[in-house]
């Protein structure tokens, strides 16, 4: 008892140090994600006070806000929101008190900029989930109408704490308006490239699409630095835009949505600059203050927005291309089936029925011989005549199991025991291994018991034996053996394997072996694979074979364990 106290304490210690362990990991992690946002955050935010229009000081667009909001999105804000909200915060501090304004102040400021981006990242996981992609034109309203909201309220707190450290001179109203345009514009051209960036790490783009995709963004470059120093007096606001639609396109229609993000920010990013140093069209120092932050705002939203539905529709198009190839493949394996339904049934039964009645015919004859011998032999007439009256019900079992294949519904369907049929099925070709040479070995693991047509199983089991059977008559430099495996696969799910040491399968052909009328024998009907193939994908679950062509096959099928709802026609 005293051994067993002690044990438990050990256990007991270990948990809690692993406990401790996770919980140390997890605050290492949110810290350093904390670093890594408020170092991105305050770099932006020094690079839009960097570009402010002056006198007025005035922010054509704020990325910072894009920064956090992205990364929040691309995180899940439900996991990444208080690292987020406290490097936010903390960078905001760090600014402000760079621009010697009070403490409070920075503080304040902080709490709306995170705030922000946690309404922003709130409200597209709460309706678009936690895997935010803007590959649907919704998802790109979505990201709008978010980051309008989230900018609204924060606006109205960064105004309200502005109005308090600088007093009548800072317009509620003035301020809220300069606060909302510039982060809601933020958000709109910056964190679309978050999200696309952070989504390719996961899934890296192809590298011709990667060189396509740079290619064009340099083409860009090129295209908006023609554009932008057009002359002023010559050319209106929508012509500049306008000459980079084409761009926009060829990233749109060949590129995933990120190179479309990573454009809009280009974009956005020379139409600040020229504005500010007032270079070229958006840089017109004939124009109010205000007009030409206005101008360069509406042109970095057309462009993003332009870009990003763009590249939505191209991505739904995409995505309709591959459900459509994707469809179209069931189609043509549910033409093969409801073929077999309609005009192999009678083939069908006679390559499943004909080694029963063969059994039949050979025991029958041999149980004539042994009556005819003086004195006749009693025990082997009696043993042959159980051998046929057992072909006799497995006959039976056959037209029931293809009856209920090419009928909908789950009839016939009870818990089956895998390894009780695999050893039915071994025994029952005892006789064929003997004739073919070729020694049985199985490795059969325990498992659950399966929901399943017992006689369907049974033939898909007897296909795949018998198969391999035929395959070994010709292997002469290598003991004839084959293997039978039973495995649990994952919870949920068990998996039979059948190897053999034949010649092994084309690879080129192993995709084609299951389609119907399809047959690698001289003398095969190409249905025996297919019935197979059609039983076990009507039970939920997979069949599929492995072959280098030299080294024998193999042939796995998986099954779902539970209750299972049949295919329907």
């Amino acid at each position: 008892m005293a051994e067993l106290s002690a044990k438990g304490s050990v256990a007991h210690d270990q948990h809690q140090r692993s406990a401790a362990d996770r919980l140390a990991r997890r605050w290492g992690e949110n810290i350093v994600l904390a670093a890594l946002v408020g170092l991105g955050y305050f770099l932006a935010a020094r690079l839009s006070i960097g570009l402010v229009l002056k006198p007025e000081g005035v922010a054509v667009f704020w990325p910072a806000a894009g920064i956090s909001s992205g990364v929040l999105i691309a995180l899940g804000s439900r996991r990444a929101r208080w690292p987020v909200a406290a490097g936010v915060t903390l960078a905001t501090i760090a600014i402000h008190q760079l621009t010697a304004d009070p403490l409070w102040a920075g503080a304040a400021l902080g709490l709306c900029n995170a705030a922000e981006a946690l309404i922003t990242a709130e409200l597209i996981e709460l309706y678009f989930g936690a895997n935010f992609l803007f590959d649907r034109v919704v998802q790109v309203l979505g990201l709008l109408v978010a980051a309008i909201i989230g900018t609204v309220i924060s606006g109205i707190g960064g105004a309200v704490t502005y109005r308090l450290f600088n007093g009548p001179s800072a317009g509620l109203l003035t301020t809220w308006e300069h606060w909302f345009a510039s982060d809601a514009i933020g958000i709109i051209a910056v964190a679309p490239l978050v999200i696309g960036l952070a989504a390719a790490t996961r899934q890296p783009p192809p590298r011709s699409e990667l060189i396509e995709g740079v290619s064009a963004l340099a083409a860009l470059a090129v295209m908006t630095g023609i554009s932008i120093s057009l002359p002023e007096d010559s050319w209106k606001t929508v012509a500049p835009v306008a000459l980079l639609f084409p761009m926009l396109l060829w990233l749109a229609a060949r590129c995933r949505p990120v190179f479309a993000a990573a454009a809009a920010f280009l974009v956005s990013m020379s139409v600040v600059a020229t504005a500010v140093f007032g270079v070229g069209h958006f840089g017109d120092a004939g124009l109010a203050m205000a007009d030409r932050v206005a101008q360069a705002q509406a042109a970095i939203l057309f462009v993003a927005l332009g870009a990003y539905v763009l590249a939505a529709l191209f991505a739904e198009r995409r995505a309709s291309e591959t459900r459509l190839a994707r469809a179209n493949m069931m189609l043509e394996r549910e033409r093969d089936n409801k073929l077999m339904s309609a005009q192999a049934i009678t083939a069908a039964i006679a390559h499943e029925v004909r080694q029963p009645l063969a059994g039949i015919v050979t025991n029958a004859s041999a149980a004539a011989r042994w009556l005819g011998r003086t004195p006749p032999d009693h025990d082997e007439v009696q043993a042959a005549l159980k051998r046929i009256q057992t072909e006799s019900h497995r006959t039976s079992d056959v037209f029931d199991a293809i009856r209920a294949l090419f009928r909908s519904g789950d009839q016939g369907r009870q818990p089956i025991d895998v390894n009780a049929i695999i050893r039915e099925v071994i025994e029952s070709l005892s006789g064929e291994f003997k004739d073919h040479a070729v020694e049985a070995h199985l490795d059969l693991t325990e498992l659950p018991l399966v929901d399943a047509h017992k006689g369907q199983l049974r033939e898909v089991i007897f296909n795949l034996v018998h198969n391999a059977l035929e395959a070994m008559d010709g292997t002469t430099d290598r003991i004839r053996l084959l293997r039978v495996m039973t495995q649990r696969r994952d919870a949920d799910a068990i998996k039979v394997l059948i190897e053999d040491s034949g010649p092994g399968i084309d690879p080129q052909k192993l995709e084609r072996i299951f389609t119907a009328f399809v047959t690698t024998k001289s003398q095969g009907m190409g249905l025996g694979l297919a019935i197979c193939r059609m039983i076990i994908e009507q039970h939920g679950g997979t069949l599929s074979a492995t072959s280098d062509g030299k080294n024998g096959a193999v042939f796995q099928f998986v099954l779902p364990i539970g209750s299972i709802t049949a295919h329907t026609e």
